[in-house]
């Protein structure tokens, strides 16, 4: 469902108007919808809760305990990844300068 033009027009004074009074607030707001849990790293966990199952299974069929030791530490690893937030991601990631003229200081 889209908005009319005349509720567009309301909400883009509304964005404006708080980016005007806060601007950290509105950065925090505008931020907010990609913080949600990647894809990829849902699929990666799952795919790596996954294999620490099949190995507990091989490693049961083997009646190996080291093996046993590894599975269990991979389905861990696994659902540990899960439940990291994605900021921490965000902040280990291999960072890029960014070239933000608004901050340099006028030469003299």
């Amino acid at each position: 469902m889209e908005l009319s033009e005349h509720e567009a027009r309301i909400l883009q004074e509304l964005e404006d108007d708080l980016s005007a009074d806060d601007p950290r607030l509105a950065r925090a707001l505008g931020r907010a919808e990609r913080l949600r849990l990647p894809v990829h790293r849902s699929i990666l966990a799952a795919a790596t809760i996954g294999l620490g199952i099949a190995l507990m299974a091989y490693a049961l069929a083997l009646r190996s305990i080291p093996l046993g030791v590894v599975a269990f530490a991979v389905t861990t690893a696994g659902a540990y990844a899960t439940s990291l937030p994605f900021t921490w991601f965000r902040r280990h990631r291999r960072r890029t300068p960014k070239h933000d003229d608004s901050r340099q200081t006028p030469e003299r």
